[in-house]
Parts: structure tokens; C-alpha cells; sequence
């Protein structure tokens, strides 16, 4: 099982707000306040076991970031707050259950179909959490079994299929690393690039573009 370095997950989430609070203000604030310990506590409960240590601290800093909203004096509404890759939205405890529910339901399919092996990521989404939604039906989800896989970072896209998963880091503080190096360096998380949307306003969030 990989060592949890908690002190190193607060430094590189912290990088990361830092550059979306002084870059990207609109994006900062639509993180939402702490998910306090009893909605945890409750989280848990649903779950029947313990969140990864680092997904439990990321909700402790915020429960989330919430959906976008119209500019002041304006009736367009700005996309702010899917400042993920593939335009992924932080989730909150809420969405967590709901997207947990619809994961144990996929891996029940896959179980029933009898593809993949036991081991498979496939057939074991009941023991993985989501952690952010985009908006075409994918999930990004950390993976809760024990063993050399804990903790790791995947986004699957369960509309389109695509239910090998694509590793995204072996743990959400090298996730936030790797992101927060790309964003200071201007340079490529993975083939995703990130990209300034630029509203008229003059008000603008990040994007990440696709560059094979």
C-alpha cells in the first residue's frame, strides 16, 4: 500500500488554489465551504468502509465546487468550477453518493457479463469513490481496494464505454502536483493542456484542451 503523506497532499492542493485563486479567480470561487466531520461520518457509513485519507482531506477543505452561475448583469453563464481535465467538477458528498450508487450498479453489470478477470478495475467499482463529474457521463473515482492500487486515480468514461479506466496519478497528491507543475510550467498534464475560456465579460476560467 503506498505511504499517505498528508502534509504533502495540503502542499500541493494548496499550489494548486493558490494558482487557480491568483489565475483563475472565478474557478476558486466556486470551491465550496468544508464538508464538516458528521456529513463524513455519514459519507462513510454509506459507504461501509473508510474514505482514502486524501479524499477525506480534500473534502475537508471543500465540499466541492458548485455548478456555475449567470454573470452579474448578464444572462450568459460562465463555465467556471469544471477546472479539471476533460472539464471534471469537483464533487461534493452529495454528488458522491449519487455517482457511488450508479458506479456499484455499472460494476454489478460488468460482473454479470462475465468479461474481465476478478481483479479487473471493471468489476470492482464498488470499492472505488468518484470524486469529480464532468458533464458527458464519465467519472473520475480513487481506488479504494487494498493493496499496490490504493489510492490511485482514475477517469472513466462509463457513457462512452470505456471501462478500463485511464490512470490519472497514483494518488490525488501527485495528482494536484502533476497538475499544479502544468499549470506554473504552461505545460501538458498527461496530452491535456490548459487553456484560458475568455467570456466577453472579460471574465475567464481554465480549460484543458486535448493535444494527443
Amino acid at each position: 500500500m503506498t505511504q499517505i503523506d498528508l502534509p504533502a497532499f495540503d502542499r500541493e492542493w494548496t499550489r494548486f488554489e493558490s494558482w487557480l485563486r491568483s489565475n483563475s479567480p472565478a474557478d476558486q470561487a466556486t470551491l465550496r465551504r468544508p464538508a464538516g466531520r458528521e456529513r463524513l461520518t455519514e459519507l462513510e457509513s454509506r459507504l461501509g468502509f473508510d474514505l482514502h485519507p486524501e479524499l477525506k482531506a480534500l473534502l475537508e477543505q471543500h465540499d466541492g465546487a458548485a455548478e456555475p452561475v449567470a454573470i452579474p448583469g448578464s444572462r450568459r453563464v460562465l463555465p467556471a468550477g469544471a477546472f479539471l481535465p476533460s472539464g471534471h467538477r469537483l464533487s461534493g458528498v452529495d454528488d458522491i453518493v449519487m455517482m457511488y450508487d450508479v458506479l456499484v450498479d455499472v460494476g454489478e453489470d460488468n460482473i454479470e457479463a462475465d468479461l474481465w478477470e476478478e481483479d479487473a478495475l471493471a468489476v470492482n467499482l464498488h470499492r472505488c469513490v468518484p470524486f469529480a463529474l464532468p458533464n458527458d457521463g464519465g467519472l473520475a473515482f480513487i481506488d479504494h481496494r487494498p493493496g499496490p492500487s490504493y489510492g490511485h486515480v482514475y477517469e472513466m468514461g462509463i457513457g462512452s464505454g470505456d471501462l478500463d479506466g485511464t490512470l490519472w496519478a497514483t494518488s490525488l497528491t501527485e495528482f494536484f502536483r502533476a497538475l499544479a507543475n502544468a499549470l506554473e510550467a504552461g505545460a501538458a498534464f498527461l496530452y491535456y493542456w490548459p487553456a484560458p475560456y475568455d467570456d466577453e465579460s472579460g471574465h475567464h476560467c481554465l480549460e484543458w484542451e486535448i493535444h494527443p
